[in-house]
């Protein structure tokens, strides 16, 4: 068949499926639109944390402070992504997104320019991710109404490996911008950003909305709000402040009372925010954990990284930010022609072995030595990368056949809070494993430290280096016996990603099924 004739086809599938001839020849334009918009807020997940060190100089913040300027974003974007798509549904998915860029951009212009201490940098950090919850899941809901579905799977994969690598991109330029100028630039830059991208979406992206007009579930909206941020606040804090602190305990304890009555009252709705049955379905359910864990690898493997970069092998923070760029050349090569090996081998045959390549990535890393090099680096965290593109484009596109066409929000909404929750519980629980870990170890090495001192070294790599230089002729020694201490930690970490990512292969490789079945779309809500 000729291009042209190619083209017609694909155009008449475009009208069968209540897609404008308009629209469709602009659809890769707005794709293009999306992906920028994505990067815009995907960018800030990870931005702020190379700067945190001159930020805290220059607005005297506390530690608590310091961890809640990166998690404050995370925690309300996951919490409110429900209650974003819902609305976006309903009102209108290109104006929930203009408004969002809208309030990203004017957040982060105060951030830059008005903010004075850590309290009102977090106050910026909370309004951005209030604006970035507008934006993610209304980008992949146009994505999935502007392509007909011979492409949408295309589509799809170039969303994913935007999302994926998106927030390695915000340590690159932030690593940049830190080189040559202050921390003030990392929001100037954000806020530039979501400008070029409201201004491109009001002239390419159309408007599109819920057909059937259903109203918003307001009570599905608060119950789900306040399960989300209770549980990712306990998840946050746990490692830091102890599970049995009451108000990590208050958090899970309401998070997960409010998640039962969410559950409750979804299936008596008749207009339900999420249809809780979809997870009962192994090619929607499934898909989810998939992504869940991916995102658990990736994100709580970068907060390591990060780590051993400064720390370990001695890089600085511009070395350190242009360190992560080779591992995602294979997300970027790989991640378009995904979806015709998944027409060839079918979805689980790509996840099962993507999710295989992921614990083989890990199970390298668990066996790093203290001098880890940066080709182990390179074997380990590549091989991750390239498992993680074999999943995240068709699990994200099995879960998105899942869903009616006219939730299309819902469904995008439940892909990204899979991925965010997946971060939170990455960066909490490997995060945990390798601070506990060094904790632990470190208190088994010579007694060459002043007791007044030992407390301080016990409690970050960081803070041993620095009580290090403290010890005159024993700085060398206990510089080696901190860094093994570390890397012990990160070793037993990796280990357990290796078991988890095992364990989920084998059960996508059992259960998943292997095509998304042709009604999945007609079914009504």
């Amino acid at each position: 068949m000729t291009n042209t004739a190619t083209l017609q086809a694909t155009l008449a599938d475009a009208l069968s499926e209540g897609i404008s001839e308009h629209t469709f020849t602009r659809r890769w334009r707005i794709l293009a639109v999306l992906c920028l918009s994505l990067m815009t807020v995907m960018i800030a997940n990870m931005s702020l944390n190379l700067a945190l060190p001159e930020l805290a100089l220059a607005l005297n913040m506390t530690q608590l402070q310091m961890t809640w300027s990166i998690e404050a974003y995370t925690l309300i974007f996951a919490a409110l992504l429900f209650v974003a798509s819902a609305i976006a549904d309903r009102y209108g998915r290109k104006l929930a997104m203009q408004i969002g860029l809208a309030v990203f951009a004017l957040a982060s212009l105060y951030a830059a320019f008005i903010a004075r201490n850590g309290s009102e940098l977090i106050a910026a950090r909370l309004v951005m991710g209030i604006g970035g919850a507008f934006v993610m899941p209304t980008t992949l809901s146009i994505v999935n109404l502007v392509f007909p579905s011979v492409e949408r799977a295309r589509a799809i994969a170039i969303w994913s490996a935007v999302s994926g690598v998106g927030m390695m991109f915000g340590s690159i330029i932030t690593g940049t911008l830190l080189e040559f100028f202050s921390w003030h630039s990392t929001f100037i830059f954000g806020a530039i950003l979501a400008a070029f991208s409201l201004v491109f979406n009001y002239i390419l992206v159309p408007e599109t909305r819920d057909e059937l007009k259903n109203p918003v579930d307001w009570v599905g909206d608060t119950l789900i709000t306040v399960a989300l941020v209770g549980i990712v606040y306990a998840i946050i804090e746990a490692p830091s402040m102890g599970v049995s602190n009451i108000w990590v305990t208050t958090g899970l304890v309401l998070g997960t009372i409010s998640l039962i009555g969410f559950v409750w009252q979804q299936l008596r709705s008749s207009s339900p925010l999420l249809d809780v049955r979809l997870f009962l379905r192994p090619e929607f359910g499934l898909s989810a954990l998939a992504v869940t864990l991916t995102f658990f690898a990736m994100m709580g493997a970068f907060y390591g990284m990060s780590q051993i970069f400064q720390l370990v092998m001695g890089y600085g923070t511009f070395m350190s930010s242009i360190a992560f760029f080779p591992v995602m050349l294979p997300m970027m090569v790989l991640s378009p022609m995904v979806p015709k090996i998944v027409d060839r081998i079918g979805t689980k045959w790509t996840v099962a072995p993507g999710l295989m390549l992921i614990a083989a990535g890990f199970l390298f890393m668990s066996q790093w030595p203290v001098e880890v090099q940066y080709w182990q680096f390179l074997v380990g965290m590549g091989t991750v990368t390239i498992g993680m593109t074999f999943v995240m484009t068709p699990a994200t596109n099995m879960m998105m056949a899942a869903v009616p066409k006219n939730r299309s929000g819902m469904g995008s909404a439940i892909n990204d809070t899979t991925r965010e929750l997946g971060g939170a519980l990455g960066i909490a629980v490997l995060g945990s494993m390798i601070s506990s870990g060094f904790s632990t170890h470190i208190a088994k090495a010579p007694a060459v430290l002043p007791e007044a001192l030992r407390t301080t070294a016990e409690s970050s790599l960081a803070a041993a280096l620095s009580v290090a230089q403290e010890l005159g002729i024993q700085s060398v020694v206990f510089t080696e016996q901190a860094r093994a201490a570390f890397m012990s930690g990160t070793s037993d970490a990796m280990f357990v990603s290796f078991i988890i990512a095992l364990a989920a292969a084998a059960l996508i490789g059992v259960f998943l099924p292997n095509r998304s079945t042709p009604e999945a779309r007609s079914e009504a809500i």
